[in-house]
Formats: C-alpha cells, structure tokens, sequence
C-alpha cells in the first residue's frame, strides 16, 4: 500500500527533514526510517496522515504502490473519517 521510495521522493522534494516530518504526523524518526527503508509499513491511519502532510491524494499513493480499487476506497473513507474526527473535536 504505502510505497517508501514515492513518500522518500517527495518529503525530499518539499524539503522537508525527516525529522520534521515525524513531529507533524506524531511519531518517531526512527519510525520514519523504517518505511522509508522498507522495513515496516505504516497503519492506515497513519498512511492517511502522511498522504495529507505531503500533499499527495490517496488515491494516487496507493495506486503508485500497485493497490487495488478497494484499497483506495478505505483509505478514502479513512480520511473522511478523520476530518470528520477532526471537526468534531474542534467543537
């Protein structure tokens, strides 16, 4: 799902640390790394926040990555689902 050399290239693009990446979406550095390399994948919850921290639409991530209709479908009504979290907790 989540592909690390497409969410590498653009963090890197945008100028972005990893570090400063880490600290946006809540996690460690060391975490960062480990999907950059491959070596772990990130939750659902967390693919959607990274999407969101890079600009990049779901959608396109997971079909860079070779996912499926129905992949990016849950992704889609994951994020939604945060932003509506989000609003609500804003109240």
């Amino acid at each position: 799902m989540y592909d690390p050399e497409k969410g590498k290239a653009r963090r890197l693009s945008l100028g972005i640390t990893v570090k400063e990446l880490a600290d946006r979406i809540g996690c460690s550095t060391q975490a960062v790394y480990q999907w950059e390399r491959g070596e772990r994948r990130p939750s659902l919850t967390t693919f959607v926040v990274i999407a969101h921290h890079l600009g990049i639409p779901i959608a396109s991530l997971v079909e860079q990555a070779g996912g499926d209709e129905n992949s990016a479908r849950a992704i889609q009504l994951a994020e939604i689902h945060r932003i509506a979290k989000e609003k609500n907790d804003e109240r």
